[in-house]
């Protein structure tokens, strides 16, 4: 028995040692779990986390989109109104071109104007030339047969006769004006 003992006793110190092994196996098994559930807790942490930052990146895309969509739309409408000023350029430029050509021929028109209104001047002086010296003509050969009359008939009363007069309702009267 004292061998079964000794045995015994040297079975206990072995599984002893082997138990306190295990103890501190466990301690640290122990000490690992909680390390998990730390770990756990904090990767549903970043899980979380994870969620709402993909939620705002889902947001921030959205808005993103939308932006880019403003952006097209903004160039569509630059396009746009770079076309109409393009074109509204080329029909200012075509316009003052008319009006310069305008203005040319304006000019042309108002020397050949002054040159008509010469003419003109020349004419009418020319004209009141024309019409004194036919008055005093028609005037001097209007003297010229009433001398004549004169010696024809010396009684006779020249002063009705005149080329400015006409006989109307069997009388001498003068020549209406116009």
């Amino acid at each position: 028995m004292y061998r079964t003992l000794l045995r015994g006793a040297v079975i206990a110190r072995k599984a002893e040692f082997e138990l306190s092994g295990m103890e501190s196996l466990r301690r640290r098994l122990e000490s690992a779990g909680k390390a998990n559930n730390g770990l756990k807790s904090e990767v549903e942490t970043l899980r979380e986390q994870l969620t709402q930052s993909e939620e705002k990146l889902d947001a921030a895309e959205k808005k993103a989109t939308a932006a880019e969509q403003k952006a097209t739309t903004a160039e569509k409408k630059l396009e746009e109104s770079d076309a109409i000023v393009s074109r509204l350029v080329e029909r200012e430029m075509a316009l003052e071109s008319q009006v310069g050509a305008a203005q040319k021929r304006v000019a042309e028109l108002e020397k050949e104007k002054q040159v008509v209104e010469a003419e003109l001047a020349t004419w009418k002086a020319k004209y009141k030339d024309v019409v004194k010296q036919g008055k005093g003509a028609i005037l001097a050969t209007e003297e010229a047969l009433k001398a004549q009359v004169k010696i024809v008939a010396p009684e006779f009363d020249t002063s009705a006769i005149s080329v400015f007069k006409v006989i109307k309702d069997g009388k001498i009267v003068d020549v209406p004006k116009k």
